[in-house]
């Protein structure tokens, strides 16, 4: 049994997610929603790896900026206690 390209890019994604619960800060959510939405991108481009590629180092700061406000909130809610 091998594992497609796509599989890798999605059980890395699962290990950041699994890495979330320990580790609570803003890398290991951006890194995991990179992977997995790089991973959609690979299931539908198997064969373009630099394509691949490019979307992973396009997903983080897409996906930075997007979580920015709630890691915000999220340091606020912790001041407060």
């Amino acid at each position: 049994m091998t594992l497609e390209l796509y599989q890798y890019w999605a059980i890395a994604g699962f290990v950041f997610l699994f890495t979330l619960l320990f580790w609570k800060r803003t890398l290991p959510v951006v890194l995991a929603g990179a992977l997995l939405m790089t991973s959609a991108v690979a299931f539908k481009l198997p064969d373009n790896i630099l394509i691949q590629t490019v979307a992973f180092f396009f997903f983080i700061p897409f996906i930075f900026f997007a979580m920015k406000p709630y890691f915000k909130n999220k340091e606020a809610d912790n001041e407060l206690k």
